[in-house]
């Protein structure tokens, strides 16, 4: 009877460690998966340093046009 009764306590928690994971909280809060970094492609990377020339050439037409100013 001893025997039988641990048996049952046994296969018990084996049910329910087997079936634990299929509990309504894990559907509400699902396991996020680590972020993985994408590599940036080599068209990023054009744009970014089309955009930074873009930048440069402003700022030195603005400062051709100051000194121009101060100077003339």
């Amino acid at each position: 009877m001893n025997s039988l009764v641990l048996r049952k306590t046994a296969l018990g928690r084996d049910l329910t460690a087997k079936y634990a994971v299929a509990s309504p909280i894990g559907r509400l809060f699902p396991q996020q998966k680590p972020a993985r970094r994408r590599r940036k492609g080599p068209v990023l990377w054009a744009a970014l340093a089309l955009l930074v020339l873009a930048a440069d050439v402003l700022l030195a037409c603005l400062a051709w046009i100051a000194v121009d100013l101060v100077m003339g």
